[in-house]
């Protein structure tokens, strides 16, 4: 049987604009620090699995799976609790030092959520969120046929994939929560709005950089053309959110852990903008093969317009020759930064556009990049 620990705690994480902000968050070790999301559970269709909760916050914390059958604490089925005939919590829970655990089999493959279920208003936006990926029974990342989403003949075969999981952060909850003093949901109001735990742009930094050790998870994404990548969308914050890569569509091949297939008819759609609803979850296939990209033309001959090519003053372009995986050149005189790779940008982002922002200042928040490479290792787009 698979065995997961984890340690609520608490932290603080950072901003791009210099904030400092106390969060809850899981813990995959007793001595590591808190993180948001929560550490990625990665789980297998029909293996029975154990997760541990140790509770170090001061109030009780408890564990939701929504989509899965069977869940059982100490042999029993979960169930709501009640003290005095008042619902204190939809599920079993720990009680400060305590620690609870939860057994459940994942009955099918697909992308979830984990949340506290425990005063969930004010537990999941500080933070005691993350996500499950449970992967097919007969997955196998060595062997193309049954590198896939949801099973062998699904036609969800992958090459890479991605995990962005949306929150948002409202600070004068956080310091209340700091504080010990009460908070009125009724002023609840956003400031921040995250991708895995960041604000733009260090959601295009790379996976666990040392100076944001709460948030371990970039949410860049990056690929080779023709490759089928996997993004998968959770919706874990309390808001809904319409993402869309610029440029191109993506084809949604799930939702809500469930594979949009009926029988043998295939039920996926493309979509330029998905609205990831609370709680909602997506998986979805993007391909790249713009521009003119065919495999018998590798290199299109198609020049951008000019508003594509330039990247600050006119004159200022990285174009290198072509629309992408160009051939290499000098710097332009004055250019502080450059297309190291020759790697082609998409921007990747929530089009309500104030959740763009971190408290007011563009650009930030819910904003990321699909990056299109020449050449990229195969350990790039590995989920862990």
């Amino acid at each position: 049987m698979q065995v997961i620990n984890l340690w609520a705690k608490d932290g603080y994480l950072s901003t791009p604009d210099g904030n400092s902000i106390y969060f809850w968050g899981f813990s995959s070790t007793a001595d590591g620090p808190s993180q948001i999301p929560g550490p990625h559970l990665i789980m297998r269709q029909g293996e029975p699995v154990t997760i541990n909760l140790t509770n170090t916050l001061p109030e009780p914390v408890s564990l939701l799976f929504p989509g899965q059958p069977g869940i059982t604490s100490a042999g029993q089925p979960v169930q709501p609790q009640y003290i005095d005939n008042k619902l204190v919590s939809f599920t079993n829970y720990a009680r400060p030092g305590e620690t609870i655990s939860y057994t459940f089999t994942p009955a099918r493959p697909g992308t979830f959520l984990y949340e506290s279920g425990t005063n969930p208003p004010r537990q999941v936006p500080m933070g005691l969120y993350g996500g499950i990926v449970v992967r097919p029974a007969d997955y196998n990342p060595a062997v193309r046929r049954y590198k896939t989403a949801y099973g062998a003949e699904t036609g969800t075969e992958f090459d890479r994939e991605y995990l962005l999981i949306t929150g948002e952060i409202k600070p004068e909850l956080h310091r209340a929560v700091e504080q010990g003093k009460p908070y009125s949901f009724k002023n609840y109001k956003p400031r921040y709005w995250m991708l895995n735990g960041r604000c733009a742009p260090d959601t295009m930094l790379m996976d666990n950089v040392v100076y944001l050790p709460h948030q371990p998870y970039g949410a860049m994404i990056m690929a080779q053309p023709g490759e089928r990548v996997l993004i998968r969308y959770i919706g874990a914050g309390i808001a809904h959110h319409p993402l869309h890569p610029h440029g191109n569509h993506t084809r949604v091949i799930g939702l809500d852990g469930y594979l949009l297939r009926n029988g043998s008819t295939d039920l996926s759609y493309k979509r330029f903008t998905v609205l990831v609803g609370a709680g909602q979850t997506y998986d979805q296939i993007y391909q790249w093969e713009g521009l003119g990209y065919t495999p018998d033309n590798p290199i299109p001959t198609i020049l951008p317009n000019l508003r594509n090519m330039g990247i600050g003053e006119p004159g200022w372009t990285l174009w290198s020759g072509s629309p992408y995986l160009g051939v290499k050149g000098d710097v332009p005189k004055g250019v502080t930064s450059f297309n190291e790779m020759g790697e082609y940008y998409f921007m990747l982002h929530s089009h309500e556009e104030p959740q763009i922002t971190n408290w007011g200042e563009f650009p930030g928040g819910m904003m990321t990049m699909i990056a299109i490479y020449p050449s990229l290792s195969p350990t790039v787009g590995e989920l862990k």
